[in-house]
This record gives structure tokens, C-alpha cells and sequence, in this order.
């Protein structure tokens, strides 16, 4: 069976504020931006039993994924989609079939940026299987597969930038550019509601829903170099801590099912590394980041979650056409 082809649609919107532009910033929203970009998503869940002591590595099978992206004055999509001519099917015969899809929206209100986001993924493989099956022989031997495990996540962020002639926008869309080296104390507050559910118990019993109210403070900082400031490299860590409020189902010895309902403290970090070139027509580069949140639930069980996303990315920006031009200028005049 062929790989589901998911599409991920990104919308923009810039509200209530004018251009960010300074001797810091040049702002390009103005032009119309398309971008084709290459990338890569990876998630691990990593669950841990104290009454048996069993780890369980759980990962989905990623796919390498093409996305187009317009942008515009506020507003921008992005279509993503996976050919099969960069995906391995030979792949899915050792670690199946995965779905993966997700809804990203990004808001602009002066310094602040507010992300909304949800995600779904069905289909996960136990990347320690060896732990469990002595005889198992990795790269001609299948995975354990838990088909109808899924995971569902929703939730939002929302940061603020302390340095007003930092340029966020240049890291995120590509909409901007950042003309001198400067950085900036980014605080954020994130809160997401997901559910981890295995509903035919495959290998594991899982059936957990969690809220996670986090605050992190980092900073961030874009380095440009080179005779027209065309080249840009920008460093970040995001260290925090929150709260986790589980709920879970389990059955004890006799098969009877038990509702628990916990509260943790989180631990989660985020770091980024982004390197490019970004001219007035020409912008590429690649962007890495990784997301993870760790907690103790007792001395003998930690859980941990994490993803690493990984981009590259060429772009080229053109004058909208008039018809286009006047339209906009409409609305932002109501």
C-alpha cells in the first residue's frame, strides 16, 4: 500500500502593525515570496514500564517531504506532499506504514507571535525491538509494528521578542531580511492537549491523555556577514519548565481497568541553527530544530518526548502583479 500523501497547510497572518523595517531589518512583504523547500520531521516517544522495567522506543516511520510555499503581505500557504521517488517503499516493509498530519498557524501582532498547531500520527515501530526478540536481525528482519497506535496533539504558543530590531520573521518565512547582527530574549508560553492511544493494544497497553502548560525563556541570535549582508547564520536555546496533567488507563493484575490522574513537572528545551544566503530576489538555506520535553513520573519511570525537524530551502521573490497590489492595499486601508 502506498504511502498516504498528507499535505500540511501553513498560513501566515501579519495583524494590527505595520512593516517591521530599520536600519536592522528589510522588510521584503512587499514582493511576492515562493519558496520550494525539502524536509524531514522526525518524532520518538520513548515509554518506559516500571512494573516489568521494559523500555519501549516508539517512532513512526517518516517520509522526506516536499513543500511549495507563496507568501504575501500577511498572508502565506504551504502545501507539502511526499513523492515516492524520494521515499524508500522497501522501507515500509521493515517499519510499516505511517499517517502523519498536521495544521500550522502563525499570527504576527507586533512583537509578539502567537502559533497554534495540530498533528496526528497513526502507525508507530518499536525501534528497540532487538530488546525484545534475541533472533531479530536489524535491516532484513521487520520491526515490531503497532498499527493502531496514534498519537493526537493541540495546543498553541505564544512568544515575545524583547529586541525590537530582532527579525523573527527572517527565521520563520523568509519575509525579511536581517541587515545587522543582533539577538533577543525570546520568553514564551506553550500549552498543548494530547492523547497517546494503542486501542487494539498491540505489543503495549496505552491509553494517556496529557496537558502541558510550559514557560522557557531563550535567546536567539542572527550573525550576518559578507560585503552586502547577504549571508546570515543565527544560533538559539530555549530552556523551560512546566506542569503535566496526566490521565491514564490501566488494567492491574485481574484485567480491571484503572483511571490514575497525576501532576508532573516538565523539563523541555528548544534549539535551532539556521544558515543561508538572502538577497532582495534569491533567498536558500537550511534550518534545524529539535523540540523535547522529559519528566519524572517516579525513580523508576521517565517518559520522554521529542521531535527534530530538518529543512532545506531556495526561494525567489517578485514584484505582485497590480491587480494584486491594489487589492491588498484595499484591505489594509478598511
Amino acid at each position: 500500500m502506498k504511502r498516504v500523501v498528507f499535505t500540511i497547510l501553513t498560513l501566515f497572518l501579519v495583524a494590527f502593525c505595520n512593516a517591521q523595517e530599520n536600519e536592522y531589518v528589510e522588510d521584503f512583504s512587499h514582493k511576492i515570496n515562493a519558496k520550494l523547500g525539502i524536509d524531514t520531521k522526525t518524532f520518538s516517544y520513548k515509554v518506559n514500564n516500571s512494573s516489568s522495567n521494559e523500555k519501549y522506543d516508539l517512532k513512526p516511520n517518516e517520509s522526506v517531504r516536499l513543500a511549495a510555499s507563496v507568501h504575501y503581505r500577511f498572508i502565506g500557504v504551504t502545501i507539502g506532499f511526499s513523492p515516492n521517488f524520494l521515499n524508500d517503499n522497501e522501507d515500509e516493509k521493515l517499519k510499516g506504514e505511517s499517517d502523519i498530519n498536521s495544521i500550522q498557524l502563525r499570527i504576527f501582532i507586533k512583537r509578539f507571535i502567537q502559533e497554534f498547531e495540530y498533528s496526528k500520527i497513526q502507525g508507530f515501530y518499536v525501534d528497540n525491538t532487538a530488546d525484545f526478540d534475541a533472533n531479530w536481525i536489524k535491516g532484513t528482519d521487520p520491526f515490531i509494528q503497532l498499527k493502531s497506535l496514534n498519537v493526537k496533539r493541540f495546543g498553541g504558543k505564544t512568544s515575545f521578542v524583547l529586541n525590537e530590531n530582532f527579525s523573527f520573521k527572517a527565521l520563520l518565512m523568509q519575509n525579511q531580511k536581517q541587515t545587522k547582527s543582533t539577538g533577543s530574549f525570546v520568553p514564551s508560553i506553550s500549552y498543548f492537549y494530547s492523547e497517546l492511544n494503542n486501542p487494539n493494544n498491540e505489543f503495549i497497553s496505552l491509553d494517556e491523555t496529557n496537558f502541558d502548560l510550559n514557560i522557557a525563556g531563550g535567546y536567539i541570535h542572527n550573525f550576518v556577514f559578507g560585503t552586502s549582508k547577504n549571508f546570515f547564520a543565527s544560533l538559539g536555546l530555549s530552556p523551560g519548565f512546566g506542569l503535566k496533567f496526566a490521565k491514564n488507563i490501566q488494567a492491574d493484575e485481574l484485567g480491571i481497568q484503572k483511571q490514575n490522574k497525576e501532576t508532573y513537572t516538565n523539563f523541555v528545551f528548544e534549539g535551532r541553527l539556521n544558515l543561508g544566503y538572502n538577497s532582495d530576489k534569491i533567498f536558500t538555506g537550511m534550518q534545524f530544530n529539535v523540540n523535547g520535553v522529559t519528566y519524572n513520573k517516579n525513580q523508576e519511570t521517565k517518559v520522554e518526548d521529542s521531535n527534530t525537524y530538518f529543512q532545506l530551502y531556495f526561494g525567489y521573490r517578485f514584484g505582485a502583479p497590480k491587480l494584486l497590489e491594489r487589492f491588498f492595499n484595499k484591505i489594509h486601508k478598511k
